[in-house]
């Protein structure tokens, strides 16, 4: 242990035997609590079936502008290959 945990501990032990050792640690217990909240909140930890949910919603979503890109781009998609083909012939006579 590093010699600050030690000096933390050593600082909690007098209020435990002071306000008993079932309040220290609910009052520990209550910080660890607001810890990992608050890291949800942030976002640097976020439960798994949520992440999951995020990924498939992504996905769903990436196929359908997918599918409207390809829509969008296929008449001129259709103008090149008629220009590519046209060009072909014009050499070829």
């Amino acid at each position: 242990m590093d010699a600050e945990r030690i000096a933390d501990i050593e600082k909690l032990l007098p209020l435990a035997e002071k306000y008993g050792l079932a309040v220290m640690l609910v009052f520990i217990l209550l910080i660890v609590v607001m810890f990992q909240w608050r890291a949800v909140m942030k976002g640097s930890l976020v439960p798994r079936e949520l992440l999951d949910r995020a990924e498939e919603d992504r996905d769903r979503l990436q196929a359908i502008l997918d599918k409207e890109r390809s829509e969008f781009m296929q008449p001129t998609l259709d103008v090149l290959r008629k220009l590519k083909i046209d060009h072909t012939e014009d050499r070829g006579s």
